[in-house]
């Protein structure tokens, strides 16, 4: 059987948005942070960007993938 995490995206009281354990034990996993200017752009969408930005990076990261034999698509930089 595999030990499966159980991950959580929150909102800190500073705005900053962490990945952390569920268990909210010990350091976040990832932490993301808009600057301000970028925070006003983004408004109500900030949450939604930094939960796409981390879905993005846990879907294309080999931290989390399981060995393939398929080619590697080479990441676009916009």
């Amino acid at each position: 059987m595999s030990e499966t995490a159980v991950l959580e995206i929150v909102e800190l009281n500073d705005g900053e948005i962490v990945l952390r354990h569920a268990e909210g034990e010990g350091e976040p996993l990832l932490r993301i942070n808009f600057s301000e200017e970028a925070g006003d752009l983004l408004r109500q969408s900030r949450f939604e960007v930094a939960r796409e930005m981390i879905d993005h990076a846990i879907t294309r990261s080999k931290l989390w993938q399981e060995e393939s034999d398929e080619p590697e698509i080479p990441a676009t930089v916009h």
